[in-house]
């Protein structure tokens, strides 16, 4: 098997386990929603990075741009659950 056939089943399988991931998680509260937002960008740039996208630098600068969309989206969400979490600490003491 050549490199680039390794690759692409690592990618595959790496797809496989974030698709998992995204289907458990619990997106009730924004802390929920920061995985989620991570696991997607993940995926999108395991899927940029595919050697067949190469070839596809369109299809490849829309998956980079979606990655960076939800790692902003994954800032944000971040934020409130640490406001949340903060909150809840101060009623708590």
């Amino acid at each position: 098997m050549t490199h680039t056939g390794e690759s692409v089943l690592e990618a595959d399988a790496l797809e496989d386990v974030l698709a998992t991931a995204l289907r458990r998680v619990d997106r009730r509260e924004a802390l929920g929603e920061a995985q989620v937002a991570v696991l997607e960008a993940a995926v999108n740039i395991v899927r940029a990075g595919r050697p067949q996208l190469a070839q596809l630098p369109l299809e490849r600068t829309e998956l980079l741009r979606e990655a960076l969309g939800a790692v902003r989206a994954a800032t944000v969400a971040t934020g409130v659950a640490l406001t949340y979490a903060h909150q809840t600490s101060r009623r708590l003491s």
